[in-house]
């Protein structure tokens, strides 16, 4: 009995994380861009949701053929991944590539970057032999340093729960995330998101979040790669034996934001500007990851004004929103880390009626789930 218990609330949490990041999407999309959201104009539109489903409820309506909210390139891409996870069982670059493309060239509305048309290009030209090279070559060489990986990721650390190991997500999101994003900043900003997710799904629900040992873990697993890097780009060694090049902020930037986020969770009134000025809002990896990871934590810790009445999804995605900037992608990232602890359960059935591609995304959190049902095969 107890198995079973644990087994449906690990399937809600699966499901909670995808749909969580579906809706953030649709719902962050119809502020994408704004510089400043007012708390009191969302929450009037959210509660005129609720108010329309409690009316569709009471005469019977039929779900509308259309969606009140459409999902962006973010949700487009993860049903990708997704998809290609599923279907494979493991990672297979062509095949995920191939479904970028095909999905980008088959609705090329849904909000992607100006620069991807080239990548998604170059990998269905059948002359293509390597699908991470029309990638490496964005940006004279340099690669995007777009929060393009990190919106689409949260799929990989639902393939990869059962195994527990960081190292292994960390390399699924790295090779995922180079088909279309191949400078560095991109791809630590996917990992820290696959990392937060997963940390989130492995979170008891019935303790208070603590904050600090979250960030932590963060750090620990984080770190090494910032390191990594910073020394493999250092060039020469220093002309001056013995001597050291210190590690600073700059050089493990997203750890440096990450013990940011720590003193803002323990300031009383902290302010959005600040957070939009220390953390970003745009649309680079570095300049919104970090901010989605705090909107996840200020909301489980603490009831966000104007917002109390909300639970603690709804405060994460709603808080992410009125921050402004690249509202769908913060929005859909701190969702998929908010679903992966809350469940299914704490999503508003309005917000998950109204918002397309919600049962796809239910559907493909029970493939796997199912994967981690299914035996080891010795």
């Amino acid at each position: 009995m107890a198995t079973k218990l644990m087994d449906k609330i690990l399937l809600s949490r699966f499901k909670g994380c995808l749909v969580g990041g579906v809706v953030g999407d649709c719902i962050g999309a119809l502020y994408e861009g704004l510089s400043h959201v007012k708390t009191n104009d969302l929450i009037e539109r959210i509660n005129k949701l609720e108010k329309d489903r409690q009316t569709q409820r009471e005469h019977g309506t039929k779900p509308a053929e259309k969606y009140g909210f459409s999902y962006t390139d973010d949700t487009a891409m993860a049903r990708s991944v997704a998809g290609s996870l599923i279907d494979k069982g493991q990672f297979d670059a062509p095949d995920m590539g191939k479904r970028f493309a095909e999905e980008y060239f088959r609705e090329p509305d849904r909000g992607y970057g100006g620069s991807i048309a080239a990548v998604f290009d170059g990998i269905r030209d059948t002359n293509t032999t390597d699908v991470y090279q029309p990638a490496s070559k964005q940006f004279e060489g340099s690669g995007s340093y777009g929060n393009g990986g990190a919106m689409r990721i949260a799929p990989a650390a639902l393939f990869t729960f059962c195994d527990n190991n960081a190292t292994k997500l960390i390399s699924l999101v790295s090779s995922i995330t180079r088909l279309t994003h191949t400078n560095h900043l991109a791809i630590h900003g996917a990992i820290l998101v696959a990392l937060a997710v997963d940390q989130s799904l492995r979170l008891p629900q019935d303790t208070a979040v603590d904050c600090d040992e979250f960030i932590e873990a963060l750090i620990i697993k984080l770190r090494p790669l910032e390191e990594e890097h910073d020394k493999s780009s250092m060039g020469p060694p220093p002309l001056k034996k013995n001597s050291k090049r210190v590690l600073d902020a700059s050089a493990t930037p997203y750890c440096a934001k990450l013990k940011r986020i720590k003193e803002m969770l323990k300031e009383p009134n902290l302010k959005t500007a600040t957070v939009v000025e220390e953390l970003g809002t745009d649309v680079s990896a570095l300049g919104s990851v970090p901010a989605a990871v705090l909107c996840f934590l200020k909301a489980a810790i603490q009831n966000i004004p104007k917002l109390k009445d909300h639970n603690k999804f709804s405060q994460t995605v709603l808080y992410a929103i009125t921050l402004g900037g690249d509202t769908d992608t913060v929005a859909t990232m701190a969702g998929a880390m908010a679903g992966a602890l809350y469940g299914m359960e704490a999503i508003p059935e309005s917000w998950r009626y109204y918002c397309e591609g919600v049962a796809d995304a239910e559907t493909m959190a029970e493939h796997f789930f199912n994967m981690t049902q299914a035996p080891t095969v010795q």
